[in-house]
C-alpha cells in the first residue's frame, strides 16, 4: 500500500479527506470480509487433502483424528462468524 500526502489547508479540504479515507475503508472492510468467509472453505480442502495423501501413505488412524479436530474448529469458526 503506498503512502499519500494530502495537503489539508481547510477545513473542506479536512472534511473531502476524511470522506476518502471511510471509503477506503470501507472497501477493505468488504475485501476481509470476503476473505473471512472463504477461510472455512479453504481449512476443509486443506484438511481432505491432507488426510487423503496421509491414507495414501498410511497414517490412517493419525489423520482421522486430525481431520475431526480440523472440522470441529471449522464449525465451531462457523458460530461464531456471525459475531464478527
Amino acid at each position: 500500500m503506498s503512502k499519500r500526502h494530502v495537503h489539508i489547508t481547510s477545513l473542506s479540504d479536512l472534511e473531502r479527506e476524511e470522506r476518502n479515507v471511510r471509503q477506503r475503508l470501507k472497501q477493505q472492510e468488504a475485501e476481509l470480509g470476503l476473505r473471512i468467509k472463504k477461510l472455512p472453505e479453504e481449512i476443509v480442502t486443506a484438511a481432505i487433502i491432507r488426510l487423503v495423501s496421509s491414507v495414501l501413505k498410511g497414517d490412517t488412524l493419525n489423520s482421522v483424528v486430525n481431520f475431526a479436530k480440523k472440522v470441529g474448529k471449522n464449525a465451531l469458526s462457523g458460530l461464531f462468524k456471525d459475531i464478527l
